[in-house]
This record gives structure tokens, C-alpha cells and sequence, in this order.
């Protein structure tokens, strides 16, 4: 047995490359009008590389969901994760599309709940693997609520665990966020000010680290980049690297 091959081969071939996209720039429209459910087009998506199912259980410790299983992609079109930078902040558009359930929950069930988990640094720091005053981890709901025609959006920011500092505290109540139920899914856009986030600025630093990973009761998760064992939401190293493009 060749020790070294099968430890290769157990490593994902993403992990093998430290890849760098670019984002473009909000179109100047989009910060003058009202916030859409579906607020950025197609031209703004970003990749996801991997899909996988969601745990039935979560850790008793943390109350964070169990390990992720990767299962295999089907062809037809039923995510799109899209963002744009602005100087005035960020811009995200989710559109999950061939669901069977309603994504709405109740408050007292938001950790099975359908959500946007979204990591930033708006430094893009990867010689550190614990979080920096720049990490920012943030989590979206597109729908909370006690029924369909009552269920709105929300935000809520979360610790990065092992975070060697805190950014400043994060008013989540500056965000803006829109959400469409669809016959078959939704869409759910948010608008995050640069200012609610330490360290925005854009003069100083056109690159930033993000990670995203959207949970779905239906189709399991979208993962940007990593996803389990590898600690990816408490270490800004496994960030993927994004150029804000003008």
C-alpha cells in the first residue's frame, strides 16, 4: 500500500489550490432602488463546488448541525448563489428553485432551519488559521415566521468559535432584506453596509475572504468551496479569495 497516494487521494482537490475569483461591481442602479427578492441577475453568480446532506442531528455541545455527507449533484437548475461589492457595502442574491417544502420556521426551530451561513473578512487574511477582528460570520433566514403569509427575512450575527478577537458589534438591524416565496422555492436578497463591518475598505483593500454555505431542508447544502471535517467556518485560511473587480 502506498501510504502517501491514499492519503492524496482521501484529500479533496479543491484543498490543493488557493483559487482567487472575481467579484463585480454593483451596478449603480442597485443602490438607488428599493431591495428585490432577486435583486442581482445571473451575471453576478458565484461557483459552489460541492453539494451535500444535511445531519439529523446537531452537536450537543455547540448546537451546531452534525457533520455534512457529500452526495452527488443532479443536473438540472435548482441553485444560484450570486454577489456584488460597492463601496458602500454588499449585495447577495440566493435563488433556490425545485423544493418540496415551504422554507418558513418558527423561531423556536431556527437551527433546523432553511439559512444563509455567510463568512467575511474584509481583509482577506490567510496567514492565520483562528478568527481576526476583520471575520465576520453571519447568519440570514429568508423566512421566520408562523406561517406562510406572516413568515419575513432575518439576520442574525454569530461568534466565529476559536476567534482570537471580535470585529465591532454588528447592527444587524442596518442590513436590508427582501424574500419571495415561489411556487417551487424562493429567492432572498440582502444589502450589508460596508460600515456595519470591521475593517470595509475598499481604497485600502480590493480583495476580500468569503465562505458561504445555504442549508435547505429540501436539497441539503450548497458549499462555496470546503465543507466537513474541515473547520471551515472558524478558519479564515479556507476563506476563498475574492477580487473586487470595478
Amino acid at each position: 500500500m502506498n501510504l502517501s497516494n491514499d492519503i492524496m487521494a482521501s484529500i479533496p482537490q479543491n484543498y490543493l489550490f488557493n483559487l482567487r475569483f472575481p467579484i463585480k461591481k454593483a451596478a449603480p442602479k442597485l443602490l438607488k432602488a428599493k431591495l428585490a427578492a432577486e435583486t442581482l441577475d445571473d451575471s453576478y453568480s458565484l461557483p459552489f463546488w460541492s453539494q451535500y446532506d444535511l445531519p439529523d442531528g446537531f452537536d450537543k455541545r455547540t448546537g451546531e448541525p452534525g457533520l455534512l455527507k457529500s452526495i452527488n449533484l443532479e443536473n438540472e437548475k435548482r441553485f444560484d448563489f450570486r454577489f456584488a461589492w460597492a463601496k458602500e457595502g454588499f449585495f447577495f442574491t440566493v435563488v433556490l428553485a425545485k423544493k418540496k417544502r415551504q422554507p418558513f420556521w418558527t423561531h423556536s426551530a431556527l437551527q433546523a432551519a432553511d439559512c444563509v451561513r455567510l463568512c467575511i473578512d474584509t481583509r482577506d487574511i490567510k496567514d492565520v488559521h483562528r478568527g481576526t477582528k476583520f471575520c465576520h460570520k453571519l447568519l440570514f433566514y429568508p423566512f421566520v415566521g408562523e406561517s406562510a403569509n406572516a413568515a419575513g427575512p432575518m439576520a442574525q450575527w454569530a461568534p466565529v468559535n476559536r476567534a482570537k478577537a471580535s470585529p465591532n458589534s454588528v447592527d444587524v438591524s442596518e442590513f436590508s432584506l427582501c424574500s419571495q416565496l415561489r411556487d417551487d422555492g424562493y429567492a432572498f436578497s440582502a444589502f450589508i453596509p460596508g460600515a456595519t463591518l470591521t475593517g470595509y475598505d475598499y481604497d485600502e483593500f480590493n480583495r476580500i475572504g468569503l465562505h458561504y454555505i445555504v442549508r435547505d431542508s429540501t436539497h441539503g447544502a450548497f458549499v462555496l468551496q470546503y465543507a466537513d471535517p474541515a473547520p471551515c467556518e472558524e478558519d479564515p485560511g479556507l476563506w476563498a479569495s475574492f477580487a473586487l473587480e470595478n
